[in-house]
């Protein structure tokens, strides 16, 4: 799990399992043990789901060969994607799936194959990185507008590190005002983990009556 966070590599292995994809030809991956890798996903041996945004990041920018065998800092693979999508004026959504049931759960296989398609294709990057941040936000707008209309609300609080991403962050935004909703963005607490410290001590301070 941790090496998974540190070798974008090997979040593209088990992404393309996941996905029932072979991940054979495609050139960041060369030289890389992927066959060992796909046998510890199927066996389920020290390798732990992730439902992480950004080790899905991490797989997508390790296809696009940006920093795959290693990041110098835990994100870096993210923001080079986002800065790599800036670049590219608008771009059809990568699809994304959604499994029904009381909480839908997102689906990223649907997005792979495409994906793949473009890269033979030749596909430029920016609009690869553009697709994917587009689609991110597409299926999140339709998930989300789906639970707050089942629950009457309409107000929806975006954190989480992955909304340090401005490209995604605005994206979801405009979708989400789109839908009727009013989204709130974090302005004097941080998005990521400063946020999540800060509520714990708040949880904290409450269970032990502290005023």
């Amino acid at each position: 799990g941790d090496r998974a966070a540190r070798e974008p590599w090997r979040n593209l292995v088990a992404q393309l399992w996941h996905a029932g994809l072979d991940p054979g030809g495609l050139e960041p991956l060369a030289g890389e043990a992927h066959g060992s890798l796909r046998e510890l996903c199927e066996s389920g041996i020290a390798a732990p789901p992730a439902s992480s945004t950004g080790r899905l990041f991490d797989a997508v920018a390790a296809a696009l060969g940006i920093c795959p065998r290693r990041q110098s800092y835990e994100g870096e693979a993210a923001m080079r994607l986002e800065a790599l999508a800036g670049r590219a004026p608008g771009a059809t959504p990568y699809p994304f799936g959604i499994a029904a049931g009381p909480m839908p759960v997102i689906d990223p296989a649907p997005m792979w194959p495409p994906l793949l398609t473009d890269l033979r294709a030749g596909t430029p990057a920016p609009i690869i990185a553009r697709r994917f941040h587009e689609g991110l936000a597409t299926v999140w707008s339709d998930v989300v507008a789906t639970l707050a209309g089942r629950l009457g609300q309409q107000r929806v609080v975006l954190a989480g590190g992955v909304m340090q991403n401005r490209l995604l962050l605005e994206g979801l935004a405009d979708r989400l005002l789109a839908a009727g909703l009013q989204p709130l963005i974090p302005a004097r607490v941080p998005a990521g983990d400063g946020g999540l410290a800060l509520g714990q001590a708040v949880i904290a301070a409450a269970l032990d009556e502290v005023p």
